[in-house]
């Protein structure tokens, strides 16, 4: 496993995450909310890996990590106004849109419904990682119902057999996602996080 710090030579870790991600690799990684361990869409071995990793059940689709709305058209044909706003005024940021229309058919990141949940979180060098090697398969960097460490240093020792681990601090919000459900005819929120109800409402956007 390489292991690398963030806090120095960003450009040389940015390539090395693309290289390993791009050579179907695992990685662990930093994200605005907690850790992350992801591998790209179209590596499913590496897809695998990530579930044996965490065991985490077969049946819970993995999100993906985007940079930008712009990148929602590769993973989901949906529009909506709502969207457009929702993403304008909370992304980048700790909000997980769940969309409908996926426009891929692997199994490991759209739910038995078709929908797919996607983010664009507010940390740089994610966002410049999402734009150089495309959206990014991730999940919280923990074992499946136990505790999301905020640091490198908490990781459980099984991670140790990813293929790149990167240190970068502690993570500013400290907190899953919210996950808002726009596949229906009414917007709801799945799970609280970062951004409250409260705050979505106050936005003003019309659902």
């Amino acid at each position: 496993m390489q292991r690398l710090e963030l806090s120095t030579q960003a450009d040389g870790v940015l390539e090395s995450a693309a290289k390993a991600l791009l050579a179907g690799g695992v990685a662990i990684f930093p994200t605005d909310t907690v850790y992350g361990i992801g591998a790209l869409p179209q590596h499913s071995a590496a897809l695998n890996r990530i579930y044996k990793l965490k065991d985490r059940p077969l049946g819970m689709p993995l999100p993906l990590l985007i940079s930008d709305i712009a990148q929602v058209r590769t993973v989901s044909s949906f529009e909506s106004e709502s969207l457009h706003l929702l993403a304008k005024a909370f992304w980048p940021g700790p909000l997980t849109f769940v969309l409908p229309d996926a426009s891929t058919a692997s199994n490991s990141f759209v739910a038995q419904d078709g929908t797919i949940a996607v983010r664009s979180p507010d940390h740089a060098f994610i966002q410049s990682l999402c734009k150089v090697v495309g959206p990014i398969a991730a999940t919280s960097a923990n074992l499946h119902g136990e505790p999301t460490p905020l640091q490198i240093s908490g990781m459980p020792k099984a991670f140790e057999a990813v293929d790149l681990m990167i240190d970068g601090g502690e993570c500013s919000y400290g907190a899953a996602s919210t996950i808002l459900d726009l596949s229906k005819e009414r917007i709801e929120v799945l799970r609280e996080g970062p951004i409250t109800k409260d705050a979505i409402l106050s936005a003003k956007i019309i659902f």
